[in-house]
């Protein structure tokens, strides 16, 4: 049988079926694990409940996510639990097997990913599929090696001490033991001309934009950024609230209505800028951050109700968590709220939104951006 597991898209509230379905697969069971991207105390909860198990997982990725907490936290299991966890580069896979389920899907196993995101997975039990993934499983274990604690303790000291899943974050890596290679394309997608012949014009200007960023890293970074907030909001391309445009003063911005909420290369070349509410929950974030403003009354608004914007150098999404992200969203859905229209519309550029979206074509531009090709 094969069973979809997913939020009921009109209502949210209650148990996540996503953890419903791992508890249920993980409980007094022999379980596999597979994903980067985990909260310490849900796995802690999970582990606890099973009758043995055993985890792969990106370590880096892992500890990029957390603040200092979690990630000493992250420190302390891997110190126990060493021999149960194998470390496997570039891991994405979001897996749970246990007896004869397996659950398979696209959310994380933090609370974000059990609890606020749109995610579907597949519940499994058919038995030939069971071995397979199992198989799967069995094989990248003996692939690759266990974490390396004392670079834990490295990444910890070295990294910010706010969390990035971004690259670079830290100087300290990890290594994985042999890697397995990596696919490449076929010859008819690899070759595809992902640029539309009617707006090489506008693709030119963003190449010249995206030349300005500090490395290829910072820019892939930014772009993420500026795709989750395009997933978090529902904003398509002919939305007329979104205002996405390559603008004269050299910055590279997305504005919803009448204020940029999200900005790059503004007064600085690694500059990333967001926009937050004039709320308690943002003055953690004011403090921190490298540039600070207010925006100017609009629609009437009082003084007290200005939101803010914060601007931080580096990695841009280095400042990123999920309570971080939970304000800023909190504030550029408020923007959205305000009108139905961006004044400045007419100055939308389509290929700046397909960069955000179109991996491809983000790779292209970025490409020819560093001259990488």
């Amino acid at each position: 049988m094969t069973e979809l597991v997913y939020h009921n898209p009109s209502d949210r509230t209650g148990i996540s079926p996503f953890d419903r379905a791992i508890r249920e697969i993980t409980d007094d069971e022999e379980v596999l694990i597979a994903c980067p991207y985990i909260s310490p105390d849900y796995l802690q909860e999970i582990t606890e409940q099973t009758n043995e198990w055993f985890l792969l997982t990106d370590v880096g990725e892992w500890l990029s996510i957390h603040g200092q907490t979690n990630r000493e936290a992250i420190q302390e299991f891997l110190i126990e639990h060493q021999d149960h966890v194998r470390h496997v580069t570039n891991l994405h896979a979001k897996v749970v097997v246990g007896g004869d389920r397996a659950l398979i899907g696209s959310a994380n196993f933090t609370k974000k990913g059990l609890t606020g995101r749109t995610e579907m997975s597949v519940l499994l039990d058919e038995q030939a599929t069971i071995d397979e993934l199992t198989e799967w499983f069995e094989t990248l274990w003996s692939i690759y090696d266990p974490p390396e604690v004392d670079r834990v303790e490295a990444y910890i000291e070295s990294a910010s001490t706010t969390p990035s899943p971004a690259q670079n974050q830290s100087g300290v890596s990890f290594s994985s033991g042999e890697s397995p290679g990596t696919a490449s394309l076929s010859e008819s997608q690899r070759n595809a001309e992902v640029v539309d012949v009617e707006h090489e014009e506008n693709h030119a200007k963003l190449v010249q934009r995206v030349s300005n960023a500090p490395s290829p890293e910072w820019m892939y970074s930014y772009f993420k950024l500026v795709d989750e907030l395009l997933s978090e909001t529902g904003l398509t391309d002919d939305d007329l609230r979104l205002l996405m445009s390559i603008p004269k003063a050299g910055t590279l911005p997305v504005t919803v209505n009448n204020r940029y909420v999200l900005v790059a290369f503004r007064g600085e070349q690694s500059r990333t800028e967001f926009i937050l509410p004039p709320t308690k929950n943002s003055e953690q974030y004011i403090e921190q951050a490298d540039y600070t403003g207010r925006f100017d009354s609009i629609y009437d608004e009082d003084e007290s109700e200005r939101p803010w914007f914060v601007g931080f150098d580096g990695i841009p999404n280095r400042i990123v968590d999920e309570e971080f992200r939970e304000v800023w969203m909190s504030a550029v859905n408020k923007e959205m709220e305000r009108a139905e229209k961006a004044p400045q519309r007419r100055y939308h550029d389509s290929v700046v939104y397909r960069a955000a979206q179109d991996r491809e074509y983000r790779e292209k531009v970025i490409r020819e951006a560093f001259n990488l090709d």
